[in-house]
């Protein structure tokens, strides 16, 4: 489970959860296993790090490496770093929805 963090993306605190997910969920053990944190500012590019190697992400070899290999051609965009993009536009996504989602129940 991904949490965002960042209000400019639709975040908030995690204890809001608890206050608008039905009871039998959280007892159910919805939240047994930790979410994963995504913080703005400085702490954004590590956050999706770490919470893409919690989903079996691998550490990718150096640019130069990938060059030497032929693996990648000169002037192509990083995997890894397109993969980072595309992480953040999805849990800008999934944290609006869920936004709008609590703004329903609690609304």
């Amino acid at each position: 489970m991904a949490h965002e963090n960042d209000p400019a993306l639709g975040g908030c605190q995690f204890s809001r959860f608890f206050e608008v997910t039905p009871q039998e969920l959280i007892a159910g053990g919805l939240y047994k296993d930790l979410a994963k944190s995504c913080f703005p500012g400085h702490h954004r590019k590590v956050s999706l790090v770490l919470l893409a190697k919690s989903l079996g992400a691998t550490p990718a070899r150096s640019r130069a490496g990938l060059l030497a290999s032929g693996s990648v051609v000169e002037g192509s965009t990083s995997l890894a770093m397109r993969s980072l993009g595309g992480l953040s536009r999805v849990f800008a996504k999934m944290s609006s929805r869920s936004s709008a989602e609590a703004r329903e129940v609690s609304g």
